[in-house]
């Protein structure tokens, strides 16, 4: 290995990303660094042909660049005088030495020591995989190689935390074509957790009901209205689109909301009063709110609910099973 030097940015190659670990290129506080004490650690390169490429230090060369450095300190290795795996070896390590992986980081690290090295999947499982931070399983490894399918916008997503692991590695299993549909949809569109698994599971359903592409469902028009309407909030799109998707693998639930509309007309409560039927009919459970502004308005409501207490209509409406 060559002493550090100095040689012109532009003398870099910056297409080959072969040894890059890294999934985030910009960092805020790296370049705050640079821009405040300089380059304290050179980037390490290796020779091949015309131009180097970078064996370790993606970020830092891209902070370099964005501040608009022209020479930029290096280490040169010559690839003659290391084993064919050295080079990736040295940037797995490096960036071991001062933080945790990333799981697309991870992932792409699985994918490189695969490929680029040619290790046995034995070896990965064994020795890389506690290496990275993960357990030496064979469908933890399986998870990598989908994971690091995934597509921009998906990986964008599932940085800023719209996208769980699970969710991912589902989704990194899609065609590309898929990935990108859904990640547009999910740009205004926020799921928790658990909503997630659901949406992706009603999906998977419908799909495997009607053969068709994945993200078919998504067309229909009460989710593209649900979408475009920009008085809901991303959570409030989020709950929507749930609800047509069950409703579109569940067609009786469009009749029972309808059913239970005309049959709740029949207990004649004011407008003030709400009755609210379970998500999805999935018990018999009711909910009543109202608002009332004074005691005379209260004892006007209270008397009409006792009214609709004691009508036959309620004992139709309780009766969910018939919807």
């Amino acid at each position: 290995m060559q002493l550090a030097q100095q040689i012109n940015i532009l003398d870099v190659d910056v297409e080959c990303e072969d040894f890059r670990i890294s999934e985030d290129l910009e960092s805020a506080r790296l370049s705050d660094s640079l821009r405040a004490v300089g380059q304290l650690n050179p980037i390490i390169l290796l020779e091949r042909g015309a131009r180097p490429i970078i064996i370790c230090g993606f970020r830092r060369f891209a902070a370099l660049r964005r501040l608009g450095v022209r020479d930029v300190s290096v280490r040169i290795l010559n690839a003659e005088d290391f084993r064919a795996t050295h080079p990736l070896e040295l940037a797995l390590y490096d960036n071991l030495a001062h933080r945790q992986l990333f799981p697309l980081e991870q992932a792409r690290a699985a994918v490189k020591l695969h490929d680029l090295c040619g290790f046995s999947r034995e070896l990965l499982v064994r020795k890389y995989l506690p290496l990275i931070g993960l357990p030496p399983r064979e469908n933890v490894l399986e998870s990598c190689l989908a994971l690091h399918a995934a597509r921009p916008e998906l990986r964008r997503l599932f940085a800023t935390e719209a996208l769980t692991l699970a969710s991912m590695e589902r989704l990194a299993k899609l065609s590309e074509n898929e990935q990108d549909r859904f990640a547009a949809m999910m740009s205004g569109v926020r799921l928790s957790a658990s909503m997630q698994k659901k949406t992706l599971d009603l999906l998977d359903d419908l799909v495997g009901m009607n053969r068709a592409p994945f993200t078919v469902p998504l067309d229909i028009p009460e989710i593209q209205e649900c979408l475009r309407d920009a008085k809901l909030s991303s959570f409030q799109k989020g709950e929507k689109l749930h609800g047509a998707l069950y409703r579109l693998r569940n067609p009786g639930v469009s009749r029972a909301e309808s059913d239970f509309a005309e049959r709740k007309k029949r207990l004649g409560l004011p407008g003030a009063i709400r009755i609210m039927p379970p998500p999805y009919f999935e018990t018999a459970e009711l909910r009543v709110e109202f608002e009332a502004a004074s005691p005379e308005k209260f004892r006007e409501l209270a008397a009409a609910l006792q009214k609709a207490a004691n009508s036959h209509a309620l004992d139709v409406l309780f009766n969910l099973g018939e919807l």
